[in-house]
């Protein structure tokens, strides 16, 4: 079976969406699929990150500077061409290619650029998570969605098989491992994770560090996780070199032991809001793009998150304040930790479901 996905990275759109493809690549390769990545050459692209992997990458050219790109969405600039040129580009790298799956993973892709390439694929599937734009696929998997469960039936063709909630997030297979041995989080704060995604292009890392020095709490172990695409890793490390409380980390293959070590997670929304969960990890959250604004809101009403609001509102003081009281509050933090075990309790079974449904379309 030959699967292809098309999706990218950028210093913009962050790492997130090619770390899940990434994880369903790995996952299908378990079963002899053979996977391609198709990627435009962004400024803070992973094409490097995905051949390390193993995996092949078609790389689609640079966006050009001053390139007019007409907004058919909110998010059409990031594929850094017009909608039609860049379907039309990854048509002509597939042309001579035998494929059986088309996984697209992209804010900027929708039924028309779909359409294009609907007659050199078998099937197409899609991976979403802000239901505000229509498809022509096959397959629609969107984890994210906790209590609409009609939220595609305008937006996908009747014969789209949905997989849609939280059971069905792609998780790295160390968490599942990492799983059988999760704890709820009771007693002292001894450690603290904290990480807000590959990028942080505003240094939400550094608001969280500044914020927990300010308390003064040297006897806690810190866990400082950055991506290799974060411009201002240089200075975080400097920063933590001088606290031996303070553990720096750049781009790790272990972040599921890290996660299970700590007590407490300082974060943003996004792919990570759901291992934390997965493994019980109470969590201090704030936004740091539009699309992850939403799901926060309705985590914090159901206390799975604590929920600060966006970025730009959150200042130093607000986490000053919620962190301490946190590390002061143990039922607080074993009640959320308790409501992530619950939230993610069936995701194994069903993602496997749902591999199962992708490997019996190449039959």
């Amino acid at each position: 079976m030959n699967v292809v996905f098309r999706v990218d990275a950028s210093n913009e759109i962050g790492s997130g969406h090619v770390m899940r493809c990434l994880t369903l690549a790995e996952k299908l390769r378990e079963h002899g699929v053979t996977a391609t990545f198709i990627c435009r050459e962004h400024v803070g692209h992973l094409c490097d990150l995905i051949e390390e992997k193993g995996f092949k990458v078609l790389k689609l050219p640079a966006p050009l500077r001053n390139t007019q790109i007409p907004l058919l969405t909110p998010h059409s600039h990031w594929l850094g061409a017009p909608l039609e040129e860049d379907a039309i580009q990854c048509k002509q790298l597939l042309q001579r290619c035998s494929v059986d799956l088309l996984i697209i993973d992209h804010y900027a892709i929708h039924y028309e650029w779909e359409h294009i390439l609907r007659g050199i694929v078998r099937r197409i599937m899609v991976i979403d998570d802000l239901a505000d734009r229509k498809h022509d696929c096959d397959l629609l998997c969107d984890p994210t969605v906790l209590d609409n469960p009609n939220k595609y039936n305008l937006l996908v063709p009747t014969h789209c098989n949905t997989f849609l909630g939280p059971n069905y997030v792609l998780l790295r297979p160390e968490f599942y491992e990492q799983g059988l041995h999760s704890r709820l989080r009771t007693g002292p704060v001894k450690r603290i994770f904290i990480f807000f995604g590959g990028v942080d292009p505003t240094n939400e890392t550094g608001k969280a560090l500044a914020a927990f020095l300010e308390l003064g709490r040297e006897e806690i172990q810190v866990d400082v996780v950055v991506g290799r695409s974060n411009t201002h890793k240089i200075k975080l490390k400097e920063l933590c070199n001088q606290y031996p409380n303070l553990n720096f980390h750049v781009q790790i293959n272990n972040m599921a032991r890290i996660m299970h070590l700590a007590d407490l997670s300082i974060g943003a929304g996004g792919s990570a809001t759901w291992e934390r969960c997965y493994l019980g990890l109470p969590t201090i959250v704030w936004s740091i793009a539009e699309n992850q604004k939403e799901i926060c809101k309705d985590l914090g009403r159901k206390n799975v998150i604590k929920y600060l609001g966006d970025c730009d509102l959150v200042k130093q003081e607000n986490v000053i304040e919620k962190l301490n009281e946190m590390i002061e509050n143990e039922q607080e933090r074993t009640n959320m930790s308790s409501a992530g075990f619950i939230l993610m309790k069936g995701n194994l079974d069903h993602h496997k479901q749902m591999i199962k449904n992708i490997l019996n379309l190449g039959e």
